[in-house]
């Protein structure tokens, strides 16, 4: 038997405010926005620092999920996002037939974290306006000096 696996995982920053739009069976909202993922390296031949962004377009169909995205989620936002690949294929105005390929967060298997929100300064950086409690921010404990007070239990 032949398995699969269509999992998506990005981790980058929000380029605008997320779209909201309603469900079409009238409860909950459907929440749409581009993700930028970056890649930095130095050019071996000129020496310059040069860079790649591709975009991700992803959709949550989770009601909570919409929710916590309307409230905390804007243009700069850093956010986790896990999901599945979907294609969709409509035909345009014009006749064409046009694709799109979007990371579905569903409301079973999908996963968003808001790791820091904020808008860009400009310069590359982002100001951190309502900061979320993420692992790096967390008090760590002191490490002992003796090895030997090293305790064998799991600490959690």
């Amino acid at each position: 038997m032949s398995q699969s696996v269509n999992r998506a995982i990005v981790i980058g920053h929000l380029g605008r405010d997320p779209e909201l739009a309603a469900r079409r069976e009238g409860e909950g909202k459907i929440a749409s926005f581009g993700v930028a993922t970056s890649e930095t390296w130095t050019d071996r031949a000129s020496g310059e620092r040069r860079e790649k962004t591709q975009w991700h377009r992803v959709v949550s169909f989770n009601d909570h999920l919409s929710a916590v995205i309307e409230r905390r989620c804007q243009k700069g936002t850093l956010v986790y996002v896990e999901g599945h690949l979907e294609t969709r294929k409509w035909t345009h105005q014009q006749g064409q037939d046009r694709y799109v390929t979007e990371i579905i967060i569903d409301r079973f298997d999908g996963n968003l974290k808001v790791l820091a929100n904020g808008r860009s300064t400009g310069d590359g950086r982002f100001d951190e306006e309502r900061p979320s409690r993420s692992a790096a921010q967390r008090p760590v404990p002191a490490a002992t000096s003796n090895a030997q007070e090293v305790d064998d239990e799991i600490p959690f």
